[in-house]
C-alpha cells in the first residue's frame, strides 16, 4: 500500500493490514492442524508463519513511509508510564488467573513451554505491529481519537470471531467483551506513550497465559474472565479522555 493510498483511504488500508497478518497466522495454524502435527512441531511451525507475517508488516510499514518510531518502537513517552498508571491493571490482569488456578495448571513438558513462550513472543509482536503500529498509524490520518476506535474495533471483531467457536453462549459473550475492550486498552496506551513495547510485552505473557491455563469453561473460568473483563473496562475509561485527546 502507497503512502497516497493510505492517506485517501486509511480505513481500508487498517482493514487490508489486519486481514493480512490474521490470514498469515491463520495459514500456520491451518498448516499443523492438517498434518496433525504434535505439540511442540505444531508451534513451531505456527511460529514460522507468524515470523512471515512480521516480515511482511515490516515491508508494508516500509512501504508506507512510515518511521519504525513514529509506529511507536521507541521507549514510552516521558512522564507516560505514570499517566497509564504505571501499567498496574496488566499485572493485575495476569495475577487473577495465577491466582485462581494455581501451580497445578502448569503441567506441559518444558519442551513444550519453551515453544510456547517463543510463539507468544512472535504472536505478541506480530499483532502490535499490524493492529497498533500499522492500522493505528493509518487512522491517525483522520484523528487520534478514530485510530483508538477504529483499530480497536478491527482488532475486537477480528478476535471475536475465534470466539464464536465456543459453544457456551456465555463463554462467547465474555471473549468477544474481552477481545474488545482490549483492543482498546492497548489502542489507548499506544496513543498515551507513543510506544507499542508495553502492549508487546503484555501481549505476550497474557497469550502464555492463557495458552497454559486454558481447561474447560468452568465456574473458575467464568470468574477469571469476569474479572479481568471488569478491569480492562475500568482501565480503559481511566484512560479514556488522555488517550482520545493526545496531540
Amino acid at each position: 500500500m502507497s503512502e497516497k493510498y493510505i492517506t485517501k483511504h486509511p480505513y481500508l488500508a487498517a482493514v487490508i493490514a489486519a486481514l493480512i497478518c490474521t490470514f498469515l497466522t491463520a495459514v500456520g495454524s491451518a498448516a499443523a492442524q492438517v498434518a496433525e502435527l504434535a505439540e511442540v512441531p505444531a508451534y513451531l511451525v505456527m511460529t514460522a508463519s507468524v515470523v512471515l507475517s512480521i516480515l511482511v508488516g515490516l515491508w508494508l510499514l516500509r512501504r508506507s513511509r512510515i518511521s519504525s518510531e513514529e509506529a511507536g518502537f521507541r521507549r514510552p513517552a516521558s512522564g507516560s508510564l505514570r499517566s497509564v498508571w504505571f501499567c498496574v491493571p496488566l499485572l493485575l490482569l495476569e495475577i487473577i488467573p495465577l491466582v485462581a488456578y494455581g501451580p497445578d495448571a502448569f503441567t506441559r513438558p518444558g519442551a513444550e513451554y519453551a515453544v510456547l513462550a517463543l510463539f507468544t513472543v512472535v504472536v505478541g509482536f506480530n499483532e502490535e505491529l499490524y493492529f497498533r503500529g500499522l492500522a493505528f498509524s493509518f487512522l491517525t490520518r483522520r484523528s487520534r481519537k478514530q485510530a483508538v476506535i477504529g483499530s480497536s474495533i478491527v482488532f475486537g471483531v477480528l478476535h471475536a470471531a475465534n470466539a464464536l467457536s465456543g459453544t457456551n453462549p456465555l463463554e462467547v459473550l465474555l471473549q468477544i467483551a474481552f477481545a474488545i475492550l482490549a483492543g482498546l486498552m492497548l489502542a489507548l496506551l499506544v496513543s498515551i506513550t507513543r510506544s507499542l513495547w508495553i502492549g508487546i510485552v503484555w501481549h505476550a505473557v497474557h497469550n502464555f497465559l492463557s495458552f497454559s491455563t486454558e481447561m474447560v469453561f468452568d465456574q473458575t473460568a467464568l470468574v477469571v474472565v469476569s474479572a479481568q473483563v471488569l478491569v480492562l473496562l475500568i482501565f480503559a475509561v481511566g484512560l479514556w479522555k488522555r488517550g482520545t485527546t493526545a496531540a
